[in-house]
């Protein structure tokens, strides 16, 4: 890759090579004002993540800049992993991913298929091997789901643009993995002392829950009872009824811990990927804050188990309020 490559996708391989080579060292980067603008665009990449839910783009004219946007990626990730939040490190991974995403959607597509390379993605032409779309495809949105998609021989019919989205999967999954275990050296948090207790008041106040009162199960709509109990009895429940149960909870003011745990007994439960679409679903690292579905939705999906009092209201939320009063 060039140099200006490098600078847009710095989590690859090349460009860590690349920063190796360079023989800097952490002291030169913390210290040393030639490296100002690589800290200065650290805490910049990091403010983005938290603030915005992507990392915000700069104009790259020359090396120079190039060279200060790479070396502000390890910045941005030794203030990151200082903060000690696992909240926020999902967050920065996730960012990280939707900037490359936005880079690779008018990449050609030989280049696209370099870069899946790197995550051991199987691409054929228009087609991905069925195991790698399942790893890293957001199944949980329609769409998304197997069943909806043209599959032979194993292998899945995919536009270049949806490849990018897997591949932008790949990239949050691979720098979560790396951050959730790695140590800053203690002077990041000397040199960045300011920028990171001003990051970690600012995500306190904005991570407060916003509570609707107190949360009475027994007022919930049958389908909700029913898709609760099913997961507590460790039955594999569909992904739209997934997506119902979680749109619900939130909208009645229940926090992500609370919904995962729901869904800790379910045969295929996986903590990391079952937190990211819970979410996903609810805002909290995306910019869509997904509504519940209506009555006539969750019946088409046979999701519906009606009791008398819902013949007087077309929405679970209208159920629950309705009830509660």
């Amino acid at each position: 890759m060039e140099l200006f490559e490098l600078a847009k996708y710095p989590f690859m391989k090349e460009a860590k090579e690349w920063v190796k080579n360079e023989k800097v060292s952490v002291e030169e980067i913390l210290f040393d004002e030639l490296y100002e603008r690589a800290r200065e665009r650290g805490v910049r990449r990091v403010r983005e993540a938290i603030e915005d839910g992507i990392v915000g783009e700069i104009p790259l004219v020359d090396e120079a800049d190039c060279i200060m946007e790479i070396f502000s990626y390890p910045v941005a990730r030794m203030i990151v992993i200082s903060i000690e939040n696992e909240y926020l490190l999902r967050r920065y991974a996730l960012a990280e991913a939707k900037k490359a995403y936005l880079h690779m959607k008018i990449e050609p597509f030989e280049f696209i298929k370099k870069l899946s390379e790197e995550f051991g993605i199987e691409i054929n032409g228009n087609e991905i091997h069925f195991l790698d779309y399942l790893k890293y495809a957001p199944t949980w949105d329609f769409k998304w789901k197997l069943v909806n998609r043209d599959l032979k021989n194993g292998y899945v019919k995919i536009e270049k643009n949806e490849i990018a989205r897997l591949i932008q999967e790949a990239i949050r999954k691979k720098i979560y993995d790396e951050l959730i275990y790695a140590f800053a050296p203690p002077e990041v948090k000397k040199v960045f002392k300011n920028e990171i207790m001003s990051i970690r008041s600012k995500f306190s106040f904005k991570n407060k829950e916003i509570k609707t009162g107190e949360i009475s199960h027994q007022y919930f709509p049958p389908c909700i009872k029913n898709l609760i109990n099913s997961a507590k009895a460790g039955l594999n429940i569909p992904h739209v009824g997934r997506f119902t149960l979680v749109t619900f909870l939130n909208s009645i003011g229940m926090d992500t811990e609370e919904i995962l745990k729901i869904f800790s007994s379910s045969p295929d439960f996986n903590s990391e990927k079952t937190r990211y679409q819970i979410e996903h679903i609810t805002g909290k690292i995306s910019a869509t804050i997904y509504s519940t579905p209506k009555c006539d939705t969750i019946r088409t999906w046979g999701l519906c188990y009606p009791d008398e009092f819902c013949k007087k209201v077309s929405h679970p939320l209208y159920y629950y309020r309705r009830r509660k009063k």
